[in-house]
This record gives structure tokens, C-alpha cells and sequence, in this order.
């Protein structure tokens, strides 16, 4: 089992936060070899083993939620880690039944499509979860990452187990022309990617931007009796806003910037309505919203004019499960009178999803504001984008994680959002990560962790559509149809032996 154990480490390291990512071409190796000519039940434990590997080294940072979880956090993790592992296990099983039945040559294509269609199937539904995707080893290897404009970041992932697999395929039956082909096709990609990323952006119509990063702790910002002290850190932070040497045309608050009710208690509304009174300019900002009868609470993003708070909002539709946003089964839990088994911060936070993803109408320009966890859904962007955004803007808090690889690989997720639509991308965090990343995955602007700052930069508010915003997830849709294809001719055609490739 030292095979898959291997590959599991090789693809962890390769992720952001330790940022290896040319490891990644290599890492799938070990699992491919030890998966050759086993039975799918077999095949379905080594998958699986690898995959408590991969996703127990990749997600080692929800401990730091023991503050707050206790050791309820425990069992949550090893319930998480074995059900992402659970697709590593199918991966396996399904990788052997194909072997059996399908040429070399269909598995080339087969193969890399079935891990693909398992990690669309992961983000998929209420309960997905797009983490530790294959590509996302690639987010600094930004010409490959341009294949996302057209196929989303699905076909980055399709590239790397293609290529780890076009080498195992040429290691087993000793036939070089694999191996090569797979390094021509990535010199091909390489050449063709760096000459999308030269390409100009336009700055017809463009933003000075300043995102102010307050670095409050996890655990007093929360607390209604700092509102005062946390206005006074805002006084100091917009105050070195107002002082720079360019102008910013739009400031940006991160996600539940307050322990408030912003647009509702006079204070805090009154504190930010005069400052861009004063300062004559725009702001976003994250706070919670509720319902006209007080009965829904949202998580949302507000925008102030010069002239005092927008009426227009959005309210983050993707909620994180088992969450202080999202518990599910809440309701019936109390019913039988048995929410004392849900952690406590689970009781206080149950938010209402909001109805759609609609950009901020703004007076600078159509604004997408996705909320922390969306940002981590393509279709989230994309809709925004199909609705008219002209610039994905989010606010996040990613406190909770404190100085972990969970804020690398949250703001990773940007170098997609960003090429998958053709708009930059900027991130607001209370801890960090605050940036911004242009549309061909240029990460512009990155702020340290846990340090209280302004990060500044400018972007351009663009329109048009890629062949992903317009078209969505049809590379999901011809792999599924390619591999439901190869099974029905392998069918057809009888079973065969394992093949020396698998």
C-alpha cells in the first residue's frame, strides 16, 4: 500500500500552501501503477486509501476549528476525509472494470474523463465540495491554466491525469511514443497559453481599488459590545485610504465586516455613509440582512454611493453545510428535542440562502459579489457573469483558518474565476488572503496573513464571454458522453484482458 499512500502525499504537496505544483504531473503515477491488474474491489481500497491520504493531508487545517467545534471536530473530519475519499475509491474501481474492457488507446481518453466527470459530480448539489481539485496544483502555471477559458477549470484536470496517466501508459508497455506524445502536447499547450496570457486587457473603463484587510480576531469580532473599538480600527484603516496618493474609486470591506446590522443600526450605517460622503467615493462591504419581518437572516454585501447606502444587495445563496451558516436537519432536530448534539456555534448561526446570483448594480458598473465558500464553485462566477458582472469582487473571512494552507488554496480558486470568465478577480479578507488577479490568472496584488492592511491595485470592468461563461460545462458533457460511448462499444464487443497500460 506504500503506492497509493505516495500518491496521496505527492498530490497534497503539490496543492497551494506548500505550492509544489510541478509535482503534480508525476503524482497520480504511484496510484496508476498499483491499480495495474487488480480487481475493481481491490482497486476500489487502493483508491480509497490514497484518497484518506490526499484529503486527510490536504484538509488538516479544520483542526484549527477545534476553538470553537471542540472535539466534535474530530469525527467531522474523519467523516469528510472518508467521504471525499470515497470518489478516489470509485476512481479506482471504475479505472480497473475500464481496463478490462476498453484498447489502450480509448483508455488514454477514458481514464482522465472518469476522474474528471467524479470531480464535477463532487461540487455538485447543495453539499458539494470543489476542494483539492487536481487542477488546482497548476494555479501558478498560468499557460496551462488558460485551457479554462473554454473548458472551465475541468479540462486543467483533465491535463494532469492525462499526462500522469500517458506516462504510465508508456512506462508499462515500454512504447516511448506516449511519453512523448504527452510532453509535445504540453509544449503545444505551454507555447499556445503563453501567448493568451501576453494578450492586452482592455482598460477602457477601469477602477483604482483599495481592499482593507482588518485582521479582527475569529472570536471578538463576533462580539456586539466591540462595535465601537472595530469602528475605530475602520477610522484609522479608511483614514490611510483617504491619504493615498491615488484616488480609490471603490473601497472594499470583507465579508461580515461588523458585528452589526449594518444598513439597519444607524451607527455603523451613519459611520460609512459619511465617509464615502467625505471621501467621495464608493464602497462594498459584507454584513448581514434580514428579512422585512426581522424572520430570515442573510449573509450579504451592501454598497454605499457618496450619497449614502444603495438599496440594492446581494445575499449569498451557497451556504456552507454543517456550518454556523447551514445545518442540515436542524428543524427536526429540534423538534425532538435533540439540538444539543449540534455544536453550539451551530445553533446560533442559521442563515436564509439568498434567491440568485445578480451583480450589484452599482454607478461604477455591474459588480459580481460572490461571498467566501461560492467562490470555490465555477458556476457560481459564471452566473454572475451570464447575469451582466463586469468585475467577480469577494469578501470572504477566512479568520477561522488561521495562518493555514486553507487561505492558499481559498484564494487559488481565483486564478480560475478569473480565466474561466475572462474578468479580474479581486478578494477582500479580514485575515487574508486580499487581492487581485487579472483575467488571464496574473495574480496582481496579495496581501500577507494575519496582518492588518491595505492592499491596492487597479482593474478594468470588461465585458464579452468566454466559450465557458457562454457554453458552461460542456467539456463535462462530451467526456461523459466519450466514456459512455467506450463502455458501450467495449460491451459490445465482449470483455477482453487487463491491459498492460492500466
Amino acid at each position: 500500500m506504500i503506492l497509493p499512500i505516495l500518491s496521496g502525499i505527492l498530490l497534497a504537496v503539490s496543492m497551494p500552501g506548500p505550492n509544489l505544483g510541478w509535482l503534480a504531473w508525476i503524482a497520480l503515477i504511484p496510484l496508476f501503477w498499483a491499480l495495474h491488474n487488480k480487481t475493481p474491489k481491490e482497486s476500489f481500497k487502493i483508491g480509497f486509501i490514497a484518497g484518506i491520504v490526499y484529503f486527510g493531508a490536504l484538509l488538516y487545517w479544520l483542526f484549527t476549528l477545534w476553538e470553537w467545534a471542540g472535539p466534535a471536530i474530530i469525527p467531522g473530519y474523519l467523516v469528510l476525509i472518508a467521504y471525499l475519499a470515497l470518489y478516489w475509491g470509485a476512481f479506482g474501481a471504475g479505472a480497473s472494470w475500464l481496463s478490462a474492457r476498453l484498447p489502450r488507446w480509448a483508455l488514454i481518453v477514458a481514464i482522465p474523463a472518469f476522474w474528471v466527470i467524479l470531480e464535477f459530480i463532487r461540487s455538485q448539489t447543495r453539499f458539494g465540495f470543489p476542494w483539492g481539485q487536481a487542477a488546482d496544483a497548476l494555479f501558478q502555471q498560468l499557460p496551462f491554466v488558460q485551457v479554462a477559458s473554454a473548458t472551465g477549470i475541468w479540462g486543467v484536470s483533465f491535463l494532469v491525469v492525462l499526462f500522469n496517466y500517458l506516462i504510465i501508459t508508456g512506462l508499462r508497455a515500454r512504447q516511448w511514443p506516449y511519453p512523448v506524445f504527452a510532453l509535445v502536447m504540453m509544449a503545444g499547450l505551454f507555447a499556445w497559453g503563453s501567448t493568451q496570457i501576453n494578450q492586452p486587457v482592455s482598460t477602457e473603463t477601469s477602477l483604482n481599488l483599495a481592499l482593507v484587510q482588518p485582521n479582527i480576531g475569529q472570536r471578538e469580532r463576533s462580539n456586539p459590545t466591540k462595535l465601537n473599538e472595530f469602528l475605530a480600527i475602520y477610522t484609522d484603516l479608511l483614514g490611510e485610504v483617504k491619504a493615498l496618493p491615488q484616488k480609490a474609486d471603490l473601497v472594499v470591506l470583507p465579508e461580515s465586516s461588523l458585528p452589526a446590522f449594518v444598513l439597519e443600526d444607524p451607527t455603523p450605517r451613519d459611520f460609512f455613509s459619511n465617509w464615502t460622503s467625505a471621501a467621495q467615493t464608493h464602497l462594498v462591504l459584507g454584513t448581514f440582512t434580514s428579512s422585512s419581518g426581522g424572520t430570515e437572516i442573510f449573509n450579504s454585501t451592501a454598497y454605499f454611493t457618496p450619497n449614502g447606502p444603495a438599496k440594492e444587495t446581494y445575499s449569498k445563496v451557497q451556504l456552507v453545510p454543517f456550518s454556523t451558516e447551514y445545518f442540515p436537519g436542524i428543524q427536526l432536530l429540534n423538534s425532538l428535542g435533540l439540538s444539543t448534539l449540534i455544536p453550539a456555534g451551530s445553533r446560533l448561526g442559521l442563515l436564509t440562502p439568498g434567491r440568485g446570483f445578480f451583480p450589484l448594480k452599482t454607478e461604477l458598473g455591474l459588480i459580481a459579489t460572490p461571498i467566501c465558500f461560492e467562490s470555490i464553485f465555477p458556476e457560481v462566477s459564471r452566473e454572475f457573469v451570464r447575469n451582466g458582472a463586469e468585475l467577480i469582487l469577494v469578501v470572504t473571512n477566512d479568520a477561522w483558518f488561521k495562518n493555514s494552507w486553507a487561505l492558499d488554496q481559498h484564494f487559488a480558486k481565483g486564478v480560475f474565476r478569473a480565466v474561466e470568465n475572462g474578468r479580474y478577480f479581486v478578494q477582500t479578507a479580514n485575515s487574508g488572503i486580499s487581492g487581485i488577479i487579472d483575467p488571464h490568472g496574473k495574480i496582481q496584488e496579495r496581501s500577507s496573513i494575519e496582518n492588518r492592511s491595505i492592499t491596492t491595485g487597479r482593474v478594468s470592468l470588461l465585458d464579452g464571454e468566454t466559450l465557458f461563461t457562454r457554453f458552461g460545462d460542456w467539456f463535462i458533457y462530451l467526456l461523459l458522453i466519450a466514456l459512455l460511448m467506450s463502455v458501450v462499444i467495449s460491451v459490445l464487443q465482449g470483455a477482453r484482458s487487463p491491459s498492460p497500460a492500466s
